[in-house]
């Protein structure tokens, strides 16, 4: 009776351990920031501005295994005018702040729909403006031990007098964990 008691008694100690050990919760991932340069090419109605230069910086949480919510802001300057103005300065820009949902259909491949605000002023406003900006990304976050390298092209577009505009922006980043 004495040895049965004890192998019941071994047999709860052994359940409540492998029962605790199996209920730790798994760790959530952490944010991923970006931080890196654009080159951005116009595309439909932006001045007469053909090259625009700039920076980006952007931060991701995965949400699923396959699903991420995103913010990113960058700053695009434009130049490549073709265009001769009376002061003789270029001084057209773009600044947008898009959040978004990334799709990664691969562990490192993502697509990307977003929307946002964009502060802008091209050659021909006396002031800069703001309204509703959206955007489409597709990208790839390229393996390394420490820091990874993030490529990216984006669309992003916005209406401005009736018109839509738009431009195309190539990112290169370095992936901040």
């Amino acid at each position: 009776m004495a040895n049965c008691l004890r192998l019941t008694l071994l047999a709860i100690i052994v359940f409540i351990q492998t029962g605790t050990a199996q209920i730790k919760p798994e760790p959530k991932p952490a944010p991923i920031f970006r931080l890196g340069a654009t080159v951005s090419f116009g595309l439909s109605n932006l001045a007469s501005n053909h090259v625009g230069i700039g920076g980006i910086v952007g931060a991701e949480k995965l949400v699923s295994k396959y699903f991420a919510a995103e913010i990113e802001a960058s700053y695009n300057y434009f130049t490549g005018d073709n265009a001769i103005y009376s002061d003789a300065k270029n001084k057209s820009y773009a600044i947008p702040v898009l959040a978004g949902i990334k799709y990664y259909p691969l562990s490192n491949v993502y697509a990307s729909l977003r929307t946002g605000g964009i502060y802008f002023l091209l050659n021909n406003m006396s002031k800069p403006r703001a309204t509703i900006g959206y955007g489409v990304a597709g990208g790839i976050n390229l393996p390394q031990k420490t820091n990874r390298l993030n490529v990216q092209l984006s669309y992003t577009g916005f209406q401005y007098d009736a018109i839509s505009r738009g431009y195309a922006t190539l990112a290169v980043a370095i992936i901040i964990r």
